[in-house]
């Protein structure tokens, strides 16, 4: 088959959920991928290049850049000159148009269940362009049961066109013990001789500034760490408590430090009440750090009974659960093993093993051969 993959939202010093399942996925094909010829969407300044590719599968450059208007015309242009079996939109990002069979990943329907976080336009662009391409798809892949569960319930989709192929953690992710290699990223990021900490964005559903008021309403002592934008409203919170100085924004981190700084933490804390899946706790559970999540949506199934549960929407439960998490020696104990033996069983080279069954389930009937004069960057 001649399969062709979207990887355009992979950029420099960013790696989002989205881009980090794309990034595993394509560095699996290279080891299982062999049978089939993979073009891969990229942009002009796409780390990927850096990366060494088998001859099976080539970066192919484009003008257009992820979510644009310009991609609903240059990608079926692209696809049919390069004679594609089958295109696989890894995100909610799709032409309105494939002259090949299509298969999706869709993380989460947060855009449609929870509109009041979204501007009017992703609302239409979501509500009309994504649901048309979703159900003009051939499979539809998600990361979780729960999102299988709300991709079918609120998209009227069959339940056996979607396939759960869970997300993985990297074999990096792991209990880091080199003291000096931990100070050295611990002066990277300016971060404090202990703390909790949270990797997450500001949009509302991610319920940082609950987190923030759990934490000055508790009696904990030690520093909070955000990885995420200074956000005024946070700060405003903080300095009602009068725990401005006890809270941390920290700069973007690179994937490769995430081990270290995983870590470092004392506890990890993820109180999103919306999550298609939710990776930043189960690589933190595979470094062995203690987590509180909330108990909402797809974060039981992924963490399992390895973590403190809270109610997202109690700030006072979020504080009890932190005061926990940092002093009850005994439940940090167990967490640390039960939840770093519990993540190994999520894996990226499965969750690609799957989803490559799943091209091979779309296959065309007809073969196609190179189109001469293609552009591809090997």
């Amino acid at each position: 088959m001649r399969i062709c993959i979207d990887a355009r939202m992979i950029n420099p010093g960013s790696m989002h959920g989205i881009a980090r399942y794309v990034y595993h996925l394509l560095h699996n094909l290279k080891n299982i991928g062999g049978k089939h010829t993979f073009f891969v969407l990229i942009n002009q300044n796409s780390p990927l290049k850096k990366d060494l590719w088998p001859d099976f599968i080539k970066l192919y450059e484009i003008k257009s850049s992820w979510i644009s208007i310009r991609e609903h015309f240059e990608i079926p242009s692209v696809l049919k000159k390069l004679k594609c079996d089958l295109f696989h939109a890894p995100s909610y990002v799709a032409p309105l148009y494939t002259p090949c069979n299509m298969v999706m990943t869709i993380h989460d329907v947060n855009h449609i269940v929870l509109p009041q976080f979204y501007t009017p336009f992703h609302q239409i662009y979501y509500r009309f362009v994504v649901k048309s391409c979703i159900k003009r798809s051939k499979s539809v892949l998600t990361v979780s049961q729960f999102s299988k569960d709300e991709i079918v319930n609120n998209l009227d989709l069959g339940r056996a066109k979607v396939f759960v192929t869970y997300n993985g953690v990297s074999e990096r992710y792991k209990k880091v013990t080199d003291s000096e290699y931990l100070e050295y990223v611990r002066d990277i990021y300016e971060l404090p001789e202990r703390f909790i900490f949270c990797l997450s964005n500001n949009k509302p559903h991610k319920n940082i500034q609950q987190l923030v008021r759990a934490y000055c309403f508790s009696g904990i002592d030690i520093p909070l760490v955000l990885a995420c934008p200074v956000d005024k409203s946070i700060i405003r919170i903080a300095e009602n408590f009068g725990k401005k100085h006890r809270i941390y924004f920290t700069k973007f981190i690179s994937e490769q430090h995430l081990p270290a700084v995983y870590s470092l933490t004392d506890l990890f804390v993820f109180p999103s009440t919306y999550e298609g899946f939710g990776l930043p706790p189960l690589e933190a559970l595979s470094c062995g750090t203690p987590v509180v999540v909330a108990r909402s949506s797809s974060l039981p199934e992924v963490v399992g009974n390895n973590a403190i549960f809270v109610n997202p929407y109690d700030y006072k439960a979020i504080a009890a659960a932190l005061e926990r998490g940092i002093y009850d020696d005994e439940l940090r104990g167990r967490l640390k093993k039960m939840g770093a033996e519990h993540a190994k069983g999520f894996s990226w080279l499965a969750m690609s093993q799957k989803t490559l069954e799943i091209y091979e389930r779309s296959k065309t009937e007809t073969s196609s051969v190179v189109a001469s004069g293609e552009k591809v960057l090997v």
